[in-house]
């Protein structure tokens, strides 16, 4: 009864913890448990928990954001030239477009290789901002409206929604980012982030940033569709790696 009381010096498992009072009533019907041991001087102690029970620390908003921004950073540089064709194509005049193959070989004829990274630089940036701004948002309105973050034990409902709002503020804060990266990629010799920037504006103010903002917050279902199913997948897998008899921490 002490242990519950008192606090222990250390413990054995997933780092220390300097009460043990923080397993009280815990334990729920038929849920999977695990067993912790203590220790106190010569004397230890098992503690049985749930499983679902996470003892690691969660990562910061701030951790989860550089990562996504490495992630989609990397997966930029790897996926421009595909990107480069795939808008080439698709701004083409009537008549040009002979199908992704024939644009790709075209700008390889006409610009070589490298015509295929014109404009990488202010893409990475776009990128760097698109993603930190979205994983920002991401883990500040899970946090801040449930109990169990993006992870399975949040209603489905619950993270599409929040999953779209996430998305959906990311646009309205990352749309101008975006439009000058993309013409910037499709001008000849692409001049740049700035340059393209201080042309669109002369152009046509501050709205011309914003241009397909509208069909961009309607199109943000998709990766929020998409983001649900990626938690959904993630807790099925871990249920089956489960029943395999791997622990649950590992499974996650």
């Amino acid at each position: 009864l002490s242990l519950f009381l008192h606090p222990i010096p250390r413990a054995t498992l997933m780092g220390t913890y300097p009460r043990a009072a923080a397993f009280k009533g815990l334990l729920k019907g038929d849920e999977p448990r695990r067993s912790l041991k203590f220790e106190c001087g010569s004397s230890q102690m098992s503690i049985v928990v749930p499983t679902s029970i996470s003892l690691k620390k969660k990562p910061s908003v701030l951790a989860n954001a550089l990562s996504g921004v490495l992630s989609s950073v990397l997966a930029e540089v790897v996926l421009f030239p595909v990107d480069t064709v795939a808008l080439l194509t698709q701004t083409a005049e009537a008549g040009e477009n002979g199908g992704f193959f024939a644009v790709l070989l075209r700008r390889v004829r006409e610009r070589g290789v490298q015509g295929l990274y014109g404009g990488l630089c202010t893409s990475v940036v776009k990128e760097s901002v698109h993603s930190f701004n979205y994983w920002m948002w991401h883990g500040m309105l899970f946090r801040r409206l449930t109990k169990a973050d993006d992870t399975a034990e949040t209603p489905t409902t619950k993270r599409l929604l929040i999953n779209l709002l996430a998305k959906q503020l990311n646009w309205l804060c990352t749309v101008p980012f975006e439009v000058v990266a993309s013409v910037n990629q499709l001008t000849p010799g692409s001049p740049g982030f700035v340059v393209t920037a201080l042309a669109l504006y002369r152009q046509g103010g501050i709205a011309n940033f914003y241009r397909g903002l509208f069909i961009s917050l309607f199109l943000a279902i998709n990766p929020a569709i998409m983001n649900t199913l990626i938690t959904t997948l993630l807790r099925f897998a871990a249920m089956m790696k489960t029943a395999a008899g791997m622990d649950y921490e590992d499974a996650r």
